[in-house]
């Protein structure tokens, strides 16, 4: 990290500096200019690492973090990688209230039992949103935040072009295109208290995906 809390690599991106300085928390910046993010277990111990450089992004498999959590914390954003949450939140700085907005990434393993008392740890009326790829892996994980908070228990395959999820009273299916967290609940009548937000670009995954494509076209 530079001495303002901000960095090379998303300055040369485009990302604005308090944007930078808000996740600058878990981050550090090392001698190649590359983006280190830290991931820690239930203790706090140093378990994995995201790592951002000009070209690639590799995500971290294990562990969460968090920051900018406090009693006033109103809304919640979830990600699997801080390169997508950071381009996401640059995208949608004018709608965002940061003296009320806390954030998580979680690693790729999605630990529910990490997520779980991170949730357990913020307001019962905090508004959870998800920033997750909109591939069926990251639709999935939409589905599954959305089961943590309400404490249900869920598992879930792919058999063919359906995904088929299964709970102690039903099992239902929808195929890989219509399914999302909105299908998710409508099948198990409940009521959807997640946001979703994906690129709305199509054949975009992610909000890194969407600034790449964008840098490469200005470059």
């Amino acid at each position: 990290m530079t001495r303002n809390g901000t960095f090379d690599i998303l300055t040369y991106k485009g990302v604005e500096k308090d944007i930078q300085r808000l996740f600058s928390m878990h981050a550090v910046q090392d001698e190649n200019g590359q983006v280190l993010f830290d991931f820690f277990d239930q203790n706090g111990k140093l378990v994995d690492q995201e790592v951002l450089s000009l070209y690639h992004n590799k995500r971290a498999s294990y562990g969460i973090s968090s920051l900018n959590f406090s009693e006033t914390t109103r809304s919640v954003f979830v990600s699997d990688s801080y390169a997508s949450l950071i381009f996401f939140t640059n995208q949608f700085r004018a709608r965002i209230s940061f003296e009320e907005a806390g954030f998580m990434v979680v690693g790729a393993a999605f630990d529910e039992c990490l997520l779980k008392k991170s949730f357990e740890e913020i307001a019962k009326r905090a508004k959870i949103n998800t920033v997750f790829g909109s591939s069926v892996l990251g639709r999935v994980m939409d589905c599954k935040v959305q089961d943590l908070i309400h404490d249900r228990y869920c598992s879930y395959r792919l058999s063919n072009d359906l995904v088929k999820f299964e709970n102690a009273k039903k099992v239902s299916s929808e195929s890989i295109q219509s399914f999302s967290l909105r299908t998710y609940c409508i099948s198990q009548g409940v009521r959807q208290t997640v946001r979703t937000f994906k690129p709305k670009k199509k054949a975009v995954e992610s909000f890194y995906g969407l600034n790449q494509q964008a840098w490469d076209v200005v470059k």
